[in-house]
């Protein structure tokens, strides 16, 4: 088609270009960039990948936070309420002493400070007048005798199950104390020590405090290289030794246990066992936390607890953990869920994500399934998106796109795996562009294939439209006019009307005179529309004139010869309804005979139409040799028979509903004695089946016959009604 034009086409020339150069649909050239990509991802883009797999796991936690029906943990707040009430920050060590015994009185299972003291209090007695040498000697004398804050404080700690608080330093020094006072450990397997965090040393708090408390737990986070906290380490180690997180020893110490064991492989950390409490972790020993907002709920202002405003048990069955979060003196950090959390917050939570097993999971193994799953997103693209349209393919790699996060969504909110999904979408983009490309200039030259058959088409089907009218004329040239049909008797009232569904259809009717009284008429439905049953339609109604004018035969012969005849000449099993009727009109007598086709309507001076029962046969060409049976009824003046097709019946309104029998019977009801001609009736009956249907189309042939005797002849034979007739007169049949 390029030929046929002499003009130069950039666009053409460039498709041609991308064309030749991609081949296949472009399908060489998308394979070999995803394997390209695929090679450097594995190679070299794991850990340049992160950021954006940062981005969506910190998007499902911000969509989908932690929702939390219970508070294991209480935050006891020393918040600017508590601070503007009884003091600036640092408060006496006496005054924490208070707080810890009334969180214990409160019901706490554990209390833990999210505080370190590395130094003397200096509120205590002793140092109050330490820079005072103009006091009295009596007086420092008497301030030297009384226990300091610290003690003080470290007896409150060994009476109740308390944690301390450190923190490990990288660049700090070996302490002499941070192997000798560490909670004992018991390793399972292989050490993992050289995997976890290491530091240097810590800072610790002064030796009482931490001799009293129950154990010593660490208060370190591990930031990524944004700065956001989105994972907590559960042992560290300090100085070549592991330590336990504060998390940790506040659970050990609620328990009861006297250590902590840890398990290892040859990966490294495995998991933590606290009690019976078994914590899997990743092989550095951390958790990755799945946060909910900072509720307003998990804290209670210390404060509050000070002053006994607190219900009694209210911390039963719960930890405790002592912060402090005023303004200028709080430690926050930034998290997926909020650009500012207090340091003490993520500490309960990493207790609650243990508690209630709720923190998030990134198998080791998982970046091989994502790796996997860009290779099968690739090769689908590959293998499925050159077969349509570039439009099509580009919504098909948006739904794929939207597959994968959904994959991904799914796995978080019902397992809390964390699965990218970036990578499987975002690399396979460049593949989608290729094919993409390669299918635009693919559907560009298919464009200009497609206009050339198209016009082709085009004159085809201006050919066919010819045909077809040409042959809609013919058929209905081959239908008896009504009004004039040969030697038809003046009697007789008789019209018809018939439409077809498409340009030709497979309705048929015929109507002639037998002989000077006899008048045949016949109503058929081939099975079918459109060339082959208008085609069938003729041959019926060839065959039935020629059988019923040279063959002296009662209607029921007629149709078993009938029968007979179309089924010599029916290849493609093809079948007719048919409805046939002999009048007499000097005698009154109709006789009718009936193939498998809709009842007829009987309209009688004087009644209310209704539907005659007529012993009826299988339709014609269905089963070889059938004997047929004819039933007969007596006109009077005025009386007449309808004869209809399915079309009218079947017809539809834009509601789906069919025009059906009873609108047949109620539409001639309503007519008056002098609208009750043959010609009337049957276009009455006609225009209301267009105005039902109107909107929703008509879906087959429509056929309409009304034939019977003139209103105010008289015949010559038979002129009062039959006894049949006085007897059953909504049947009106004589068998």
């Amino acid at each position: 088609m390029e030929a046929e034009s002499g003009k130069s086409d950039p666009d053409r020339g460039a498709s041609r270009f991308f064309w030749t150069l991609a081949g296949g649909r472009g399908r060489p050239a998308a394979a070999a960039l995803m394997f390209l990509i695929a090679a450097a991802f594995a190679v070299f883009g794991a850990d340049g990948w992160e950021p954006a797999r940062r981005e969506v796991f910190d998007g499902w936690q911000r969509i989908f936070p932690r929702q939390v029906t219970r508070f294991p943990v209480v935050i006891v707040d020393i918040d600017e309420e508590s601070l503007a009430a009884l003091g600036r920050w640092p408060w006496p060590r006496t005054r924490l002493a208070k707080l810890a015994e009334a969180a214990r009185r409160l019901g706490a299972q554990a209390v833990g400070f999210d505080i370190i003291m590395p130094e003397p209090d200096r509120l205590s007695p002793a140092l109050l007048l330490a820079d005072r040498p103009d006091a009295a000697e009596v007086l420092h004398s008497i301030l030297s005798r009384l226990p300091s804050n610290d003690e003080i404080l470290a007896q409150t700690l060994r009476e109740i199950p308390s944690v301390a608080a450190r923190a490990a330093l990288i660049g700090g020094k070996p302490d002499k104390d941070s192997t000798s006072d560490q909670t004992p450990v018991m390793i399972l397997g292989d050490t993992p020590v050289h995997r976890v965090t290491a530091y240097s040393g810590h800072l610790a708090n002064i030796s009482s405090i931490e001799n009293a408390a129950f154990g010593c737990g660490y208060l370190n986070d591990t930031r990524d290289d944004d700065g956001v906290v989105r994972t907590m380490p559960l042992v560290i180690s300090v100085d070549g030794n592991l330590a336990p997180s504060l998390s940790v020893e506040l659970l050990r110490v609620a328990a009861g246990a006297n250590w902590y064991s840890v398990i290892g492989g040859a990966d490294g950390v495995e998991a933590l066992q606290v009690g019976n409490r078994i914590i899997p972790t990743d092989p550095t020993g951390q958790i990755r936390l799945y946060f909910s907002p900072a509720y307003q709920a998990r804290r209670v202002s210390a404060l509050s607890v000070l002053q006994d405003k607190v219900d009694a048990g209210s911390f039963n069955g719960r930890l405790v953990v002592i912060g402090v979060t005023a303004v200028g003196v709080v430690d926050v950090v930034s998290t997926p869920v909020a650009a500012r959390m207090d340091g003490v917050e993520i500490q309960a939570q990493v207790v609650e994500n243990i508690i209630d097993n709720q923190r998030l999971t990134r198998p080791a193994g998982i970046f091989w399934m994502e790796f996997a799953l860009f290779l099968m997103v690739g090769s689908f693209l590959i293998g499925v998106l050159p077969r349509f349209h570039p439009t099509a393919g580009a919504f098909g790699f948006l739904g794929v796109a939207a597959i994968c996060t959904a994959v991904s969504m799914t796995f978080f909110l019902h397992g809390r795996l964390l699965v990218d999904p970036t990578f499987p979408v975002v690399g396979n983009l460049f593949v989608f562009v290729v094919l993409l490309s390669a299918g635009f200039a693919a559907a560009r030259r298919r464009q200009l294939e497609l206009d050339a058959a198209l016009e082709a088409e085009k004159l085809e089907r201006v050919r066919m439209a010819g045909e077809l009218q040409a042959a809609r004329t013919i058929q209905m040239g081959m239908l008896p006019d009504p009004d004039t049909i040969d030697r038809l008797s003046p009697d007789i009232d008789f019209f018809a009307l018939l439409e077809p569904a498409e340009e030709i259809g497979g309705d048929l009717y015929d109507a002639f005179m037998i002989d000077e009284r006899r008048f045949f008429f016949m109503v058929g439905d081939v099975a079918g529309k459109g060339v082959a049953a208008s085609l069938f339609m003729a041959l019926s109604k060839t065959l039935c004139k020629s059988t019923a004018l040279r063959a002296d035969l009662s209607l029921a012969e007629l149709l078993g010869k009938l029968n007979e005849e179309i089924s010599r000449e029916n290849p493609a099993m093809l079948f007719v309804t048919a409805m046939a009727g002999i009048f007499d009109a000097a005698e009154g007598m109709l006789r009718l005979c009936c193939a498998g086709h809709e009842m007829p309507v009987l309209v009688r001076r004087g009644q209310a139409p209704f539907m005659v029962e007529v012993e009826a046969g299988p339709p014609l060409c269905v089963i070889d040799g059938f004997r047929y049976s004819e039933s007969e009824l007596r006109f009077d003046p005025g009386d007449l028979l309808v004869l209809i097709s399915d079309g009218i019946t079947e017809a539809q309104n834009t509601a789906q509903e069919l025009y059906g029998r009873q609108r047949i019977l109620d539409r001639i009801g309503v007519l008056r004695e002098a609208e009750r001609g043959a010609e009337e009736i049957c276009r009455r009956l006609y225009d209301d089946v267009k105005r039902f249907s109107e909107g929703a189309g008509q879906s087959d042939d429509i056929t309409v016959m009304a034939v019977g005797l003139r209103n105010g002849q008289r015949t010559d034979i038979g002129g009062p009604m039959s006894d049949v007739r006085k007897q059953d007169d909504r049947r009106q049949v004589d068998r």
